[in-house]
């Protein structure tokens, strides 16, 4: 498996939604973090994702005329995915440092996935979801989004 976490973020850079894959074979860190812990960790690491992809886009943007050029980086440990949407929702996927660019995978997410069972809800409010009023929480988006990325061969 290679597709470690996928991250929505609004355009308040609030993380929206997050959704994790847990490695087949358990890690060693896993079982000696507690439950609480791991969510501390997890609230701090969608932070510290959004800083990094916030600088690098701005240094990106000061450098190159072209504002789209910023769609990943990559580190020996991981490699970070992001496509921005016309809305200014940003998607961020977390892969193995060796996978090719998903940015078109993401922006499939969004046209496909993220348009039909999000936007197109019934109970959707125009006003995009806010990290405090729980971000998006919609089953059936979560559902798909994991058969669909299970479903891409770099998984």
């Amino acid at each position: 498996m290679t597709i470690y976490a996928f991250y929505i973020y609004s355009r308040k850079c609030e993380c929206v939604f997050a959704h994790r894959w847990k490695p087949s074979d358990r890690n060693s860190m896993e079982t000696l973090v507690s439950q609480l812990e791991q969510n501390s960790i997890e609230d701090d690491m969608e932070k510290l994702i959004f800083g990094v992809v916030f600088s690098l886009r701005n240094m990106v943007k000061k450098i190159t005329a072209d504002q789209d050029q910023f769609m990943s980086y990559t580190t020996s440990k991981y490699k970070l995915h992001f496509y921005e949407t016309p809305t200014n929702l940003r998607l961020i996927f977390i892969t193995n440092p060796k996978i090719d660019s998903l940015t078109h995978v993401l922006q499939q997410i969004y046209t496909t996935l993220y348009v039909e069972f999000v936007v197109k809800h019934p109970l959707y409010t125009h006003v995009p979801p806010s990290a405090e009023e729980g971000g998006i929480n919609c089953e059936i988006f979560r559902i798909t989004l994991d058969r669909f990325v299970r479903t891409l061969s770099c998984f």
